[in-house]
């Protein structure tokens, strides 16, 4: 392994670190929220929704929270203004981690732990 694929590789355990031991914190409707990635300006969340039969991630983009919502199953936009162009960053990410996101909705909606679901997701932090 060269320098920097180390270095790449110990950036990348840093900041999931970061992820796993970020404090939570409820959202502003009470229910839990948890930052299951950044990539480039996007913070990739889920929130403990009882009542909220589809499964689903919420983006933020900069300052703006909920700039849109997507299918976990699909990786399809549900709504949102979020510049079109982060649509295939969005699915593909979705796509190469659906399971884990969709075990991780599944046990937070039920009260479940899910750290350790946290650790296993793929892709840029």
């Amino acid at each position: 392994m060269s320098l920097e694929e180390e270095f790449n590789e110990l950036q990348r355990l840093f900041a999931q670190n970061d992820l796993l031991t970020e404090p939570r914190r409820p959202s502003l409707s009470g229910f839990m929220e948890i930052l299951l990635a950044k990539r480039k300006n996007m913070k990739f969340k889920i929130y403990q929704e009882k009542g909220h039969q589809l499964p689903h991630i919420h983006i933020d983009y900069g300052r703006q929270q909920h700039a849109a919502s997507y299918a976990i199953e699909t990786g399809e936009r549900i709504e949102g203004n979020l510049s079109k162009k982060y649509d295939t960053d969005v699915s593909n990410w979705l796509d190469q981690n659906r399971d884990k996101v969709l075990a991780i909705w599944n046990d937070l909606q039920a009260g479940m732990p899910h750290e350790l679901l946290l650790a296993e997701l793929a892709g840029d932090v």
